[in-house]
């Protein structure tokens, strides 16, 4: 048993004489105590309670209001001065026991809120940054406004559109004087962004044509000319404003400002058109409530193309505990994400033991089910037809293509008739059971009471399979509790000793490369010899490091070594599955059967795996007889699939060894899913995978932040006998094994994660003809380091309802490596060469239809950071799509997305064999310290191409706080000097100005002949 375990917290009493300390009688006491309550969510009394500083508990959800209120005050005072008594101390007053009080609030006379006093003085920092957003944008707007009778064309901005030349673009803005009384004179046209002050800025200049500035009376038939110009560069987004000051002739010191905003985009026309916004971005689409509980349904048929399982075990519901989503999904917790969270932690255990281990992860399961059933609700169809395919139907899907929403075979679609007199909860509800799934429709089948005609509409509700949730939970609240395998510590490795060298000479690889890895020879050696019942060994494999190899050769040593060895094989995914079938094929399919859920698609098993497979008449999956399979030495499966055998009667032990492949990618009770139901005492369990990889994939950001996003791997490793450096209590070699040699990257693209991530202990030693086949592309800035990073200022869109963001500049520049690296003939690349990797969906949408244009660039694959996991490909493009740089009013951190994830980073960049290209926005990455080094090693090293940075890649990197203030800092005195410019130009005097006045109006443009005549373009 953990040593942090309490049974019975001291009990709490009452001071006496003190009614306002005495306890309701609902309320745990336990919870209350420093050492918390272990039960957690099956204690009976409410933990939804909290102490405030003047001693009294009260209700979570009265905690503020009381805090706010006069009683609270009364009392923490009475109760300072009595301890200021019991000190023998004179009394200091009221005031001092408020200063004192750390829950103390004062009233803010801005906004009428109760704030902390500990937090008023950012409170006040923050309506002062929002007051200098605000007189920032009213002088930008009124300097934008059309004065005196002069009217500036290109009201609202002038946009260049998107310029795919490389020749100099023109844009001509007419003035025209409509005052009758007064005539006026240019006296200034200038950038804003000219380091000089004058007309030529950083991409945009402006000239006035002719020789004459006078604007006179008269309108169109007097109006001046200001060309401006506008010097494409490197494909992005450009932005500038432009200044004009104009003088009254009458009135020497009558100057005035008038601006208009600028911007172009440089990139292909094409692709921008092709890709643009379908529809303007709405927001996401409201979906009113469901509540599928106390409805009437009309149940379905079952898939007549399954085969019967034999169950010998029921499976139990485990229904979402109501206290859970009032605890975490209440209406009033939208917004309020770490009020949901407190709530949450009230009903977790307050340790996490051996004792409260299935309570602890029971909650959070809990709390992950339902958001991902709310998150299924996003996706309900209203007002859509069936067609009929007699005895079924079939449902256009938008999105099912993508997985958006993820549909399987055996999933349970809800439908009513679309009315607007009954609501959703009165209304009739079909069951229909999806029987195929199809590109972008599936086929359903109903009850025999079901029938449509022509012209019926329909509104559709998603419902979520609850079938792996369940299962996780009946394997969390088994008995089988073995501290071993969960809490393993140094007791459970008592006299164990790191394999000799003549043992693992002995060892007759089938592998014979791995003689030449002292690790991975290690790694096979050591699990060869562990003992029956020892605790989990850990395979702690890196990028490119060839874990999975490893582990293949010590499947194959224990089954040559002991006829009684049985191996359960899995993996969180089943790609990854499927790949430990294929390595372990050679055993032939009378020793290996894959074992597969009924709801996987037939298409997706590769080929070669079939006839290791069960797979019935109608080409659906199914399940083997349990005396079957009990025949194969190896079962190869997911994690959720692999433990279905126990409720089809495999007795516990059957499986000597539970390998777990990719085990870092799992939640923990997935992982632990087939140990927990199917090994005993003397099972060994083998863990590969890499802890500084990606973990698992939640929706719960609840969930991610209360301890789900640590995987069962991690967990493990940070336990003391898995320590690398430890050599006394376990550690390497007799817990864990850490493999170094990288047979994947060139020494360059491995070298920033090695450093980073892996304390510099990994070696390049991959194939030379492979990993610097492309040191020498035209391509590199820097020939023989082949990373490209493409600095890139492009524009964050959505559109439609869609949340993702998608930028087309980044795409049109994926696409155009892409065509320039297949066009290169002496290259000899393919599609499945090439990988490019985004994390946002709507930009892997939009990157596909570009390429999907030309047959050489349609088979590329195009994914997140997930879908690459455990691959490589010779090249890697890197699109991180995010471009906002509105440092002063929006959430910086929030800003990066799901860019700033090391984990996902450091997979990202260790997919590459030979070349990396990122294209991103320097400026926003360089908000996340990771990403910020990363660039300086690429720039240092002479990787860099396009914009510019704008900071010392020698320099160090710091927080991530100091980073983001220091953007903030940048941006909000940019917004002060932008001020101070526009009121100075306003100010200025005209004897201050250096130009000649010229009253004549000759429009001689003598004076423009001398330089290149740009492109004329018209306005768009």
């Amino acid at each position: 048993m953990d040593p942090t375990h309490t049974n019975r917290p001291p009990r709490i009493r009452p001071p006496k004489g003190n009614n306002n300390n005495r306890l309701n009688p609902t309320y745990c006491s336990f919870f209350l105590s420093p050492q918390g309550c272990v039960r957690g969510l099956n204690c009976r009394r409410r933990h939804d309670i909290q102490r405030c500083s003047c001693g009294l508990v009260l209700l979570a959800r009265n905690y503020l209001p009381h805090v706010r209120g006069k009683r609270h005050r009364t009392i923490f005072a009475q109760k300072k001065e009595a301890e200021a008594r019991a000190r023998g101390q004179a009394n200091q007053g009221a005031n001092v026991a408020e200063e004192e009080d750390p829950m103390a609030m004062q009233s803010c006379e801005r906004c009428k809120k109760n704030i902390f006093v500990a937090s008023y003085a950012a409170h006040l920092d923050y309506h002062a940054r929002q007051d200098r957003h605000t007189a920032f944008v009213a002088t930008v707007e009124a300097s934008e406004q059309d004065k005196e009778g002069i009217v500036v064309s290109g009201t609202g901005g002038i946009d260049f559109g998107v310029v795919d030349t490389e020749s100099s673009v023109e844009f001509n803005i007419t003035v025209q004087n409509t005052n009758p009384n007064q005539a006026f004179s240019i006296q200034t046209c200038r950038m804003r962004s000219s380091t000089r002050g004058d007309a030529h800025g950083a991409r945009f200049s402006v000239k006035v044509k002719g020789r004459s500035r006078v604007v006179r009376p008269g309108g169109a038939a007097t109006e001046r000319t200001l060309a401006l110009v506008f010097h494409p560069s490197f494909a992005g987004q450009y932005e500038d404003t432009l200044e004009i000051v104009f003088w009254k002739h009458e009135d020497l010191d009558g100057t005035f400002l008038i601006t208009r905003r600028v911007k172009a985009t440089v990139g292909d026309r094409a692709d921008h058109e092709q890709i643009r916004a379908s529809a303007p971005y709405t927001g996401p689409r409201h979906v009113p409530k469901f509540n599928a509980e106390g409805i009437k349904v009309v149940q379905s048929l079952r898939p007549p193309t399954w085969t019967e399982t034999a169950w010998t075990e029921r499976l139990p519901e485990f229904k979402v505990p109501e206290r859970i989503i009032e605890a975490a999904f209440a209406p009033n917790l939208e917004r309020r994400q770490n009020v949901a969270k407190a709530n949450v932690q009230r009903l977790m255990p307050a340790v996490f033991n051996l004792d409260t281990y299935a309570t602890w992860w029971q909650v959070l399961l809990w709390v992950e089910e339902e958001q991902v059933k709310q998150d299924l609700d996003r996706y309900a169809l209203e007002d859509v037809t069936l067609q009929p395919n007699h005895p079924r139907y079939n449902l256009m899907v938008p999105g099912l293509a993508e997985n958006r929403p993820s549909v399987l075979v055996g999933d349970y679609i809800l439908l009513s008739h679309t009315s607007s007199s009954v609501g959703l909860q009165d209304r009739v509800w079909y069951e229909g059971r999806v029987h195929d799934v199809r590109m972008h429709d599936v086929v359903l089948a109903f009850g025999g009471d079901f029938s449509t005609y022509r012209g019926n509409k329909f509104d559709v509700r998603f419902k979520l399979n609850r079938l792996p949730f369940r299962r996780m939970h009946h394997a969390l609240t088994n008995k089988f509790k073995p501290s071993r395998i969960l809490f393993p510590t140094h007791v459970h490795i008592a006299n164990v000793q790191r394999v000799t060298e003549t043992q693992k000479e002995n060892v007759n690889l089938y592998n014979r490369q791995l003689r030449e890895d002292e690790e991975q020879l290690e790694t096979v050696t050591a699990i060869l010899h562990q003992k029956p019942g020892s605790v989990p060994f850990v395979v702690f494999g890196p990028p490119g490091t060839g874990k999975t190899v490893t582990i293949i050769e010590a499947m194959q040593q224990l089954l040559d070594k002991n006829e009684n060895v049985r191996i359960l094989a899995c993996a969180p995914s089943n790609s990854a599955a499927d790949l430990l079938a294929q390595r372990l094929s050679n055993r032939g399919p009378s020793v290996v059967l894959r074992l597969n859920s009924m709801t996987r698609r037939y298409k997706d098993l590769p080929p070669n795996l079939q006839e290791f497979s069960c797979i019935n008449s109608n080409k659906v999956f199914a399940m083997p007889p349990i005396e079957d399979i009990l025949k194969y030495r190896v079962v190869v499966a997911t994690c959720l699939t692999g433990a279905a055998p126990a409720g089809m009667g495999m007795k516990r032990g059957h499986f000597t060894h539970i390998f777990v492949d990719e085990a870092g990618q799992g939640k923990e009770p997935e992982v632990v899913l087939p140990i927990k139901m199917l090994a005993d005492t003397m099972t060994n369990v083998i863990l590969a995978g890499d802890n500084q990889q990606l973990g698992p994939v939640l929706h719960s950001p609840v969930a991610s932040q209360l301890g789900m996003k640590t995987s069962f791997l991690a967990r493990i490793m940070d336990r003391d006998i898995y320590d690398l450096e430890n050599g006394t209590n376990g550690g390497r070699g007799i817990t864990i094994v850490k493999l170094i040699k990288n047979f994947r990257s060139h020494p360059s693209i491995l070298q920033f994660s090695n450093e980073q991530f892996y304390n510099s202990e990994l070696r390049p030693c991959g194939d030379p003809v492979m990993i610097r086949s492309l040191e020498t592309i035209d391509e590199l800035p820097k020939k023989r380091f082949p990373l490209i990073f493409h600095g890139m200022v492009g524009k964050d869109n959505r559109e439609a309802s869609s949340p993702s963001f998608f930028n087309i500049d980044e795409a049109s520049q994926v696409k155009k490596y892409i065509k320039s690296l297949l066009d290169n003939s002496k290259l000899r690349l393919k599609a499945e060469h090439i990988g490019v990797i985004t994390p946002y969906h709507a930009q892997r949408c939009k990157i596909l239809d570009l390429l999907h244009k030309d047959h050489k660039m349609r088979d590329i694959k195009v994914g997140s950071v997930e879908e690459f996991q455990g691959q490589e490909r010779r090249i890697i493009i890197m699109s991180t799509v995010r471009s906002n740089t509105d440092y002063v009013t929006s959430d910086i951190v929030r800003s990066l997305g799901f860019v700033a994830n090391g984990r996902r980073m450091n997979v990202a960049v260790t997919r590459a064999q030979a070349l990396l290209i990122v294209i991103g926005n320097p400026y926003v990455l360089s908000l996340d310290p990771l990403w910020k080094a990363f660039m300086n090693f690429i720039h240092v090293n002479g990787g860099w191409t396009g914009k510019r940075i704008d900071w010392d890649p020698n320099e160090a990197v710091g927080s991530a706080e100091s980073l983001g203030e220091q953007r903030r800092t940048q941006g909000e005195r940019e917004m002060e000097e932008t001020i101070a410019r526009i009121k100075s130009m306003i100010l200025q005097r005209h004897e201050d100005s250096d130009f000649e006045i010229d009253l004549e109006d000759s429009d001689d443009e003598d004076g423009t002949r001398a330089h290149e005549r740009p492109i004329i373009r018209e306005a768009e």
